[in-house]
């Protein structure tokens, strides 16, 4: 017989990657049960920052717009030195992937909006001040017990469980799973103010051995202000009111602006040896720990979300078999840590300890701006590591065109009565086959009898940007001119290229498509590579006896 769950994927923990994990579980119509301890959503500052590939993500999600009322787009850094000179300056500004590389925002705001967003979907029931007690796998499934405020436990039966409970995870401990890495001995502490009187726009980082000291700007009228803590003194000392009031006067106009939250904190560097089970997965700070000098902490949480969320939906609706989800974690787990590591080393200049090494390091970057290169190299924060997947759900050898395991641009693209959209919202959120070159309209029409074995493949042809659209080819195929030349510049000049692009927007196959012969075996390798996730389960029955 069937068997009956009552959800399809149960989810633990509504921070910022479980919320979003839902938002795109419920679009897919996946059935969900997000469980929470807490009342509500969080309700004081955390992340300040949230990047270009997350705002792609709340775009995939259908509510970018939303969280965009609460985001102070496009903005850089500024690193100035004890002599209060200004040695380094970052200002990104690329949009390949649709979006500025550097925003602020507000955390509350943001879990607000993807919980509203939850509303969207009878498919998905929301179970907050409830605390996980137990979870308990078997071949078929996971049973987890709940124990809402003052009643007898519950238990709920999921497929699968995604385990987004936060950097003390206790299902993380249930799987056996451990952190590695470092916990820094350094403090920072950290005051959000609102009605801040400070109108510089940018990022400020003061390297002043003596006190680093780190101002972010937010949306309307917010700021940050993180101070380094010397070993001397204690949180209870540095975290007065007065002695805040002074730190405040020290580095700028706010002294008197409202104070939301002041808080000491120390900062880690870890990861967790093992990401999941067969039907369990860890995902944000469950899984990983980020120092906060780079703002990534969250965006790498919502990376997870995005790249486990496709797959489970895939794996759930029957459409690709379950060894799809074994990809998750050598995915992940190598770009997360890649940027663990580029925190670390930021931090490295943002915190000199010692007058000699901020003068060694303030020289460096002064230097560079002799260099063109390596100023732009840093200047439009290209030192970022771009995530790349060498191994997972994805064909490695492109024959040299290096797109493969790469997250794609979205361009602003035209269509032939001259109206313009975001490559995404063309794509929409499922697997898209993208044919670029200036014959891209004949090389996706060879592509028409092709099996490619991915479900609801949508076709696109796209063209260069000083290319137009030919009117005589068949309507019946999707043809785009791209406005900007992030396909171009990546791309072999006046070659015609084939792209499987994942549901998360990542190069899955490619191929220089020379002659229609190509296209054969090309279609023949994808649908290898979807083969390989196995026979898919049977779609269960969710919430019904059986």
């Amino acid at each position: 017989m069937m068997q009956t769950f009552d959800c399809d994927v149960a989810i633990v923990g509504a921070g910022p990657t479980g919320l979003t994990l839902a938002n795109y579980l419920g679009q897919a119509g996946v059935s969900v049960i997000l469980i929470e301890r807490n009342a509500t959503t969080v309700q004081a500052p955390r992340a300040v920052s949230i990047d270009d590939e997350s705002l792609r993500t709340m775009q995939s999600v259908g509510l970018v717009e939303r969280v965009l009322d609460n985001v102070a787009l496009d903005y850089g850094y500024q690193y100035v030195s004890s002599a209060n000179v200004v040695f380094a300056h970052i200002e990104p500004t690329a949009r390949e992937y649709g979006w500025p590389r550097r925003n602020a925002f507000t955390q509350p705001e943001l879990e607000a909006a993807l919980r509203e967003g939850l509303a969207r979907f009878p498919n998905v029931r929301q179970v907050f001040e409830s605390i996980c007690e137990g979870v308990k796998e078997d071949d078929d499934g996971v049973t987890i017990t709940v124990k809402g405020d003052g009643g007898a436990p519950q238990t709920i039966r999921a497929r699968y469980l995604a385990a987004t409970d936060g950097a003390r995870s206790p299902i993380r401990k249930m799987i056996g799973a451990q952190l590695s890495g470092s916990t820094y001995r350094e403090r920072w502490l950290i005051v959000d103010l609102k009605d801040t009187k400070e109108r510089f726009r940018l990022t400020r980082v003061l390297c002043n051995p003596k006190r680093p000291t780190i101002c972010l700007p937010g949306p309307d009228g917010r700021r940050r202000y993180e101070f380094m803590v010397h070993n001397h003194e204690s949180d209870d000392e540095i975290s007065t009111p007065e002695k805040v009031r002074e730190l405040l006067a020290m580095f700028g106009p706010d002294a008197d602006s409202p104070i939301v939250r002041r808080q000491v904190y120390t900062f880690h560097a870890r990861m967790a040896d093992k990401w999941n089970t067969r039907r369990i997965f860890l995902g944000g700070d469950a899984a990983h720990l980020t120092p906060p000098f780079a703002g990534q902490g969250m965006n790498s949480g919502i990376r997870d979300a995005h790249n486990l969320a496709w797959k489970l939906a895939a794996v759930v609706k029957g459409e690709l078999g379950p060894r799809l989800l074994e990809s998750y974690h050598p995915e992940r787990s190598p770009h997360a840590w890649s940027l663990i590591e580029m925190a670390v080393n930021i931090g490295k200049v943002m915190m000199p300890t010692s007058a000699i090494q901020a003068f060694a390091v303030q020289a460096a970057f002064r230097l560079m701006r002799f260099i063109p290169p390596l100023h732009a190299y840093f200047a439009q924060m290209k030192y970022k590591p771009k995530p790349f997947y060498n191994a997972g759900f994805v064909l490695p050898d492109d024959g040299g065109l290096n797109v493969v395991g790469r997250m794609q641009p979205q361009p602003l693209v035209e269509f032939l009565d001259r109206s313009r959209v975001k490559l995404d919202e063309l794509a929409g959120n499922g697997f898209a086959l993208i044919a670029f070159g200036e014959n891209a309209q004949a090389t996706l029409g060879a592509c028409a009898h092709h099996d490619f074995g991915l479900p609801n493949l949508r076709r696109i042809a796209v063209l260069p940007h000083d290319t137009n659209i030919d009117r005589t080819a068949d309507a019946s195929l999707t043809a785009v001119r791209a406005v900007e030349d992030f396909f171009e510049v990546r791309l072999p000049k006046g070659r015609e290229v084939l792209i499987v692009v994942r549901p998360d927007r990542y190069a899955a196959a490619a191929c220089d498509v020379t002659d229609a012969s190509q296209i054969a075996a090309f279609a023949e390798r994808v649908r290898e590579l979807a083969a390989s996730t196995g026979s898919p389960e049977a779609v269960s029955k969710v919430g019904a006896a059986a």
